[in-house]
C-alpha cells in the first residue's frame, strides 16, 4: 500500500506547471499578453516600413511578403499561452493592423499576387491561432481535471490512512506472499514494527487462509501475564496489477470471550451440581425405597403361599403384591433415568442398549443400536456426556418428529462420534438449535470440547451428529458391531 506522498507531489507539480499558464478567459490579465501585442505592433510596422518605400520588392534580397508571415509566431505563441481566446484577441489585433496597414502602403505599384499572399497569410494566421489555441484549451482541461482526479484521490487516500492509522483495532496488510507490508499504530503496540515484512503466521501463529477458515477468535500474549482474544476479518484489496493484498483487522472480543467462558462455567458447574444430586438420588433411590419395596414385594409372596392364610385374604395380597412389583418397577425407570447404574459399572454401550430398549418399550418408535469400532471405556465425563446427548435427542424425536424409525450409531477411534438419525417431521432451518432441547445437548458437547452439527429439512428427518474425544485406533473396515432391541430396525 503506497502512502499519499506520491499522489500529493503529482497534484502539486500539476498545479505548479498550470500555475504558469494563464487562466483561458482572462488573458489581458497577463503581462505577456501585452507584449505579444507590442510585438505584432512592431513586425506590422516593420512590413508596413518595407512595402511603403519598397513598393513591393527586395530589401537585400528578402521578399517583403515574408515580413508578414513572421506575425504567425507571436499569435502562435499567444494561442499555446492563452488558449482559444488568447489566439482570437491576437489575431483580431493582427487583422486590424494588416488593415490599417492596407490605407498606408499604396497599393497602385502592388502586383495582384502580392495582396493575394497577404490575404492568404490573414487566412493562415486566424486559423492556425484558433486551431492550436482550441487544441491547448482541451490540453489545460484535461490536465485541470487530472489535477482534480490527483487531488480527490490524494484526500481519498489520506483518509483511509487517517483511519487505517488510527482505528483503535489492529489492523494489518499483507501481500499474495503472506507477509505482513504494513500496519497500523494499534497493530505496532500489540505486535511490534519488526512484525512488517515477516510472514503472518510468524506474528500471529496463523495464516490468512487459517484465519478464513478458522470460525473463532484467536489468542495472543500481549505480555508475560496479558492474554487477549481477537476475531480476526480478512477483506482481500484488488489491485490493477493483480497483486493479492489482504487486510487483517483484529477486533477485541476479550471481553465477550471471558463472558462466554464464565457462562460455559457456570452452565457447566450447574451440570455437574444435576449430575451430583442425580447420582445421589439414584443411589438413595436404590439403597432405601428399592430395596424396601423389594422385601416388601417378597413378603407378600411368601404370605400368599401360606396355607394358613384365609382364602378371603389371598386376592387382595396378591393385588397388593402386583402394586408392590409395578411400583418397584417405576422407581428402577426413575432410578435408569437420573443415572443408570450400567453406565458407570459396564460403560457406553450397555446404558444405550438399555436407553434404547426402554425408549423403544415407552412408544411406537423402533429404534436400532449400532456399534462400530472397538468397544474401549472411554473418560467419565465423556460417556455421561454421550448418554445424555442421546437421552435427550431419544425424548425429543418421541416427543415432537412423530418418527416411526430412528438410527443411533456410535463410533470408537480417534474421535468418539455420535450419529442419531430420525424419519420425523424434520425442522426449518431458522428454528435448528433454537429448542431448549437442543440448547442442553449444545451446551452438554461445548463443555465437554466436542461439536455437534445439526443437518434437518422439513418432511425429511433430523440428523445430529457429535463429535467428542476419544481414545483409540481409529475404526477399520469389519469392525462394526450391531447392538439392538429385539424388533429395532438398524
Amino acid at each position: 500500500m503506497s502512502s499519499p506522498e506520491p499522489a500529493v507531489l503529482v497534484s502539486v507539480t500539476a498545479r505548479s506547471w498550470l500555475g504558469h499558464i494563464p487562466h483561458p478567459s482572462v488573458p489581458w490579465r497577463s503581462a505577456r499578453f501585452w507584449q505579444i501585442q507590442v510585438a505584432i505592433l512592431l513586425i506590422m510596422t516593420a512590413h508596413t516600413v518595407v512595402q511603403r518605400w519598397q513598393h513591393g520588392g527586395e530589401v537585400d534580397g528578402v521578399p517583403a511578403p515574408l515580413t508578414a508571415s513572421l506575425m504567425l509566431i507571436p499569435v502562435l505563441y499567444s494561442a499555446m499561452s492563452f488558449g482559444a481566446s488568447g489566439a482570437i484577441a491576437t489575431t483580431c489585433w493582427a487583422t486590424a493592423l494588416f488593415a490599417l496597414h492596407w490605407t498606408v502602403v499604396p497599393y497602385g505599384d502592388t502586383s495582384s499576387a502580392h495582396l493575394w499572399i497577404e490575404l492568404v497569410s490573414m487566412a493562415v494566421l486566424a486559423t492556425s491561432g484558433i486551431i492550436v489555441g482550441q487544441r491547448v484549451d482541451v490540453e489545460r482541461l484535461a490536465l485541470r481535471r487530472t489535477e482534480v482526479a490527483l487531488e480527490m484521490a490524494a484526500l481519498a487516500e489520506t483518509r483511509y490512512h487517517g483511519l487505517f492509522e488510527h482505528q483503535p483495532s489492529p489492523a494489518l496488510v499483507t501481500d499474495s506472499e503472506d507477509s505482513v507490508v504494513e500496519l497500523n499504530l494499534a497493530a505496532r503496540m500489540l505486535l511490534g514494527s519488526a512484525a512488517q515484512g515477516k510472514p503472518l503466521e510468524a506474528s500471529l501463529g496463523f495464516s490468512r487462509a487459517d484465519l478464513e477458515t478458522r470460525g473463532g477468535p484467536i489468542t495472543l500474549r500481549c505480555a508475560p501475564d496479558v492474554v487477549r482474544h481477537y476475531m480476526p476479518f480478512t477483506h482481500r484489496i484488488d489491485t490493477p496489477d493483480g497483486r493479492g493484498f489482504a487486510q487483517i483487522i483484529l477486533a477485541d472480543v476479550t471481553e465477550e470471550y471471558q463472558r462466554g467462558e464464565d457462562r460455559r462455567a457456570f452452565t457447566g458447574r450447574i451440570l455437574e451440581v444435576q449430575e451430583e444430586e442425580r447420582l445421589r438420588l439414584s443411589r438413595e433411590l436404590h439403597d432405601d425405597p428399592l430395596q424396601q419395596l423389594m422385601f416388601l414385594t417378597r413378603a407378600l409372596d411368601e404370605i400368599a403361599d401360606d396355607q394358613k392364610l384365609a382364602p378371603e385374604l389371598r386376592a387382595p395380597i396378591r393385588e397388593g403384591m402386583a402394586i408392590s412389583q409395578n411400583a418397584s418397577k417405576a422407581l428402577r425407570e426413575i432410578i435408569h433415568g437420573l443415572r443408570p447404574p450400567l453406565l458407570d459399572d459396564f460403560g457406553i454401550v450397555p446404558a444405550l442398549q438399555q436407553l434404547v430398549e426402554a425408549a423403544r418399550q415407552r412408544g411406537h418408535l423402533e429404534i436400532g443400536l449400532r456399534v462400530r469400532g472397538p468397544v474401549v471405556r472411554l473418560p467419565a465425563d465423556v460417556e455421561l456426556t454421550a448418554y445424555r446427548v442421546v437421552q435427550e435427542a431419544l425424548h425429543n424425536v418421541a416427543k415432537h418428529a412423530q418418527a416411526t424409525r430412528a438410527t443411533v450409531t456410535v463410533t470408537f477411534g480417534a474421535e468418539f462420534t455420535l450419529s442419531i438419525r430420525d424419519d420425523g417431521l424434520g425442522m426449518a432451518p431458522a428454528s435448528q438449535g433454537r429448542g431448549l432441547g437442543l440448547t442442553g445437548i449444545r451446551e452438554r458437547i461445548d463443555r465437554a470440547g466436542g461439536t455437534m452439527t445439526v443437518r434437518s429439512r422439513p418432511g425429511k428427518g433430523t440428523h445430529i451428529n457429535v463429535s467428542l474425544p476419544g481414545q483409540g485406533p481409529p475404526p477399520t473396515d469389519g469392525t462394526d458391531i450391531t447392538a439392538r432391541s429385539p424388533s429395532a430396525v438398524v
